[in-house]
């Protein structure tokens, strides 16, 4: 749907509403040319996150005014954009899982839309529900499509490969002993079965090339519980045996990519907001001293790779610290000490960036990335001080 379909509709919501809700529209208005003619694939993607949160602020007035068409042609709208976003995404960086900048702010909000969405669902009558579910359906596809991008290996897909792959040569080995051995000893529960006794010639043992199935002698756990037979006197580990992992409880999200395992244990460790916040930001000083030091001693191979590689790990640490900023805001939680931190070393971060770009060598090979980062380090301090106003006061101690 075009702007000038769209213009009309806001138009008439603008005549019925107060002056913040005018302010609010008009916002979306030019947010919305701002977003259609910008050419940059991640500042497209990252524009949709102001534009977005202000046509969801426009689909809650109009759901209060009870005009129900505007919401279902303001969240199509929305939906259009993301859309827009996510080609322009993959026409540029095709490696979402290098490049993250723009692929993870992109997912997070859509799926910050699709509980708009749900919300709307609800409150929406019949007759305005199928525009909604098809936008949601949308919306539900593109999720998981940008997931795909950014974790192409993610780990469960893994241990469901092996899984599989370890099932057809069970059935195989299976098939071949069902198919030599004699009905009576392998379903007999009373007698020892022909291919777990050691002293009686068996065809199937007497092959040179003993199979998973011949040569274990551990029990098969998955079979534990049934019957003595041929299959819980296996002499080899059975593929089927490692449930490792397989009952394992659900990891807390994919790891990201540009933090090692004892930083990503850490943030999981952590038991406040303001503690992750400043996490984040220590690894954020790291990667862009990395950088540096790479500036002043480049590598012999891979210069280029390594310095957007610490380029982007940079700016998905500074990500993460504001989005968990916007999420204490939305819990209400005392994260004035991570907002004031994130305020001053941010600061300090951009005065390194702006140096880089001015001074730093071979500029064109990390261009883009660079840019990015100043980019995304200038709003999240915008985002930082705005936080200052709405985060919730800390607790106040009474004189006696």
């Amino acid at each position: 749907m075009n702007l000038s379909r769209m213009r009309p509709i806001l138009l008439l919501l603008i005549a019925g509403l107060p002056c913040a809700a005018v302010r609010a529209a008009d916002q979306v208005t030019q947010l919305q040319a701002r977003f259609d003619h910008e050419n940059n694939s991640v500042r497209k993607a990252k524009l949709l996150e102001k534009l977005g949160d202000a046509q969801f602020d426009a689909t809650r007035q109009a759901s209060q005014a009870k005009d129900y068409q505007s919401v279902d042609v303001i969240l199509e709208k929305y939906r259009d954009n993301a859309r827009a976003a996510m080609n322009a995404l993959k026409r540029e960086h095709p490696d979402a899982e290098r490049h993250t900048n723009g692929f993870k702010q992109l997912q997070m909000h859509i799926h910050r839309a699709l509980r708009e969405l749900d919300e709307a669902l609800i409150v929406s009558p019949p007759e305005y529900k199928p525009p909604l579910e098809l936008v949601k359906r949308d919306l539900l596809v593109m999720d998981d499509e940008l997931l795909k991008l950014l974790f192409p290996r993610r780990p469960l897909d893994k241990k469901a490969d092996e899984k599989k792959s370890a099932v057809t040569p069970e059935k195989t080995n299976a098939s071949t002993i069902s198919s030599t051995a004699s009905p009576g000893p392998i379903s007999s529960t009373a007698s020892p079965s022909p291919i777990s006794s050691n002293t009686s010639p068996n065809p199937i043992n007497s092959n040179p090339s003993p199979s998973p199935i011949s040569s274990n002698t551990s029990p098969n756990p998955i079979n534990s519980s049934a019957s003595p037979g041929p299959i819980n006197s296996n002499t080899s580990p059975s593929p089927l045996v490692s449930t490792s992992g397989l009952f394992d409880p659900p990891a807390q999200g994919p790891q990201k990519d540009y933090l090692s395992a004892l930083e990503a244990d850490k943030i999981r460790d952590a038991e406040t907001t303001n503690e992750r916040i400043k996490l984040f930001l220590t690894f954020a000083d790291d990667r862009l001293k990395k950088f540096q030091y790479e500036l002043q001693h480049p590598s012999e191979n891979k210069h280029a790779d390594m310095l957007n590689a610490l380029m982007n790990a940079y700016v998905g640490c500074v990500d993460d610290a504001a989005d968990l900023i916007q999420l204490g805001i939305e819990k209400q939680e005392n994260i004035r000490q991570g907002v004031d931190l994130m305020a001053g070393r941010l600061k300090e971060f951009l005065e390194i960036l702006n140096k880089v770009s001015a001074e730093g060598t071979d500029i064109a090979l990390y261009k883009d990335n660079l840019d990015d980062a100043i980019e995304g380090t200038t709003d999240a301090i915008k985002d930082a001080e705005k936080a200052k106003k709405n985060v919730a006061p800390p607790p106040v101690r009474r004189k006696n």
